[in-house]
C-alpha cells in the first residue's frame, strides 16, 4: 500500500488540479510511515539485501543509518551534514522515494528566493523535500506575524497547502 500511494504521487507533470492532489499525498504519506524500533545489526537479514546494495550504492559515505520495517517496506533513517534522510524501499529492494528534512539554511536559493519573493517577511522554519522518480517537491513551512503556512514547491509553481492565522485580522 505504500507503495502504491507513493507511485500515486509522482510524475508532477500533469495539470494543476492534478499535481496537487499528488503533492498533497506526499504530505500525508510522510506523517503516515509507521516507524518501528531499528532493527539490531544481527537482524538486518530481514532487509531486502537489494535495498541494501541500492543504499550502499548511493549513499556511500553514510555509515551511522537505522534500518526500519515499514508497511509493505524498509526504511532506512540516518543524518549528514545536519539533513535528516529517509529512504523508503518497497518488499522487493526497490527504491521508492527519498524524504530530506532541514532548515533555511540549506534550502536551495531557487527555492527560497521563490518562497521570498512573494513571503518575504515570513521565516521559513522547515523543509520538507521528497525525491520520487526523477521529481523533486519542497514542503516549506513558513510563519509570520500574522500566519503559519505551508506552501508547495514543483516545478516552480508554488502553492499554499496549509494556512493557520496566528491572530485576528482587521477587515
Amino acid at each position: 500500500m505504500l507503495a502504491i500511494g507513493i507511485i500515486t504521487i509522482f510524475p508532477l507533470c500533469a495539470q494543476d488540479t492534478q499535481m496537487e492532489a499528488k503533492v498533497t499525498k506526499v504530505e500525508r504519506l510522510q506523517n503516515l510511515i509507521p516507524v518501528n524500533d531499528p532493527l539490531p545489526a544481527d537482524n538486518k537479514n530481514l532487509i531486502n539485501i537489494k535495498a541494501i546494495r541500492d543504499f550502499s550504492k548511493t549513499f556511500k559515505t553514510v555509515t551511522n543509518e537505522d534500518w526500519y520495517v515499514i508497511q509493505n517496506g524498509f526504511m532506512a533513517k540516518f543524518k549528514n551534514q545536519d539533513i535528516q534522510h529517509r529512504v523508503i524501499y518497497n518488499k522487493r529492494g526497490n527504491w521508492v522515494a527519498t524524504f530530506r528534512y532541514y532548515n533555511e539554511g540549506q534550502l536551495c536559493s531557487e527555492v527560497r528566493n521563490l518562497i521570498k519573493s512573494v513571503w518575504y517577511d515570513a521565516a521559513i522554519t522547515d523543509i520538507t523535500e521528497v525525491n520520487f522518480g526523477g521529481k523533486t517537491a519542497y514542503l516549506v513551512n513558513t510563519q509570520d506575524k500574522k500566519s503559519i503556512k505551508t506552501i508547495k514547491v514543483v516545478n516552480n509553481e508554488m502553492e499554499i497547502c496549509r494556512e493557520i492565522i496566528t491572530t485576528a485580522q482587521n477587515p
